[in-house]
């Protein structure tokens, strides 16, 4: 088996993991919580398309999220930027193919 057949597997587990972890410990005062979810989010939406529409889909009933997630964009690290990006509601026509 080569790494290129199990590296999305590993990346999606990897992702549901992080994702998992932030959310349970994201009330806690330092923001750790919130940086391991932006981590597992953004393994999550570079390997899977569902998620990718599942978070469009968000941002079209809460465009408060989507604005929020606008006005953040220029501030966040590269990896995140892909992820507000990738994950714009203005594109869900275009990429649903």
């Amino acid at each position: 088996m080569t790494w290129a057949a199990i590296k999305r597997p590993v990346k999606l587990v990897l992702g549901w993991i992080l994702f998992i972890a932030g959310l349970i410990i994201a009330p806690m005062p330092i923001p750790i919580g919130q940086i391991t979810a932006l981590i597992g989010l953004s393994l999550l939406v570079s390997e899977s398309r569902a998620i990718r529409r599942w978070i469009q889909i968000l941002r079209i009933k809460w465009p408060y999220l989507s604005r929020q997630m606008k006005k953040i964009h220029p501030h966040m690290p590269k990896f995140i930027k892909k992820v507000i990006e990738r994950t714009d509601p203005r594109f869900l026509a275009t990429r649903a193919a």
